[in-house]
């Protein structure tokens, strides 16, 4: 009985230990080797939530209104792209006697 407990009792302690390893080794490395890594995340302001949930919302909404799927981007409507010609050349892969 006693056997089983230490077990279970030391198999939790390594099971705790390791996922508290995982999550803090990688932090620790950056603090530690890699300090110039250590900096806080930009922070987006609201207003460029907003703008990014308004013109998401647009797109999106556009998209709806197109039935079979068609996509057409609004942004791009009035650019034309040119093209340039493409040289095709064939090769054969037949078997030529000399």
């Amino acid at each position: 009985m006693y056997i089983q407990t230490a077990t279970l009792t030391i198999s939790l302690s390594l099971s705790a230990s390791v996922s508290l390893g995982m999550l803090y080794v990688p932090k620790v490395y950056i603090i530690i080797f890699h300090p110039e890594q250590n900096v806080p995340k930009r922070k987006r302001s609201f207003k460029a939530i907003v703008t990014a949930a308004t013109v998401t919302t647009k797109l999106s909404q556009l998209a709806a209104e197109r039935p079979n799927g068609q996509v057409k981007t609004e942004l791009c409507e009035g650019v034309q792209t040119s093209v340039p010609p493409i040289k095709t050349t064939y090769v054969s892969y037949t078997n030529h006697s000399i």
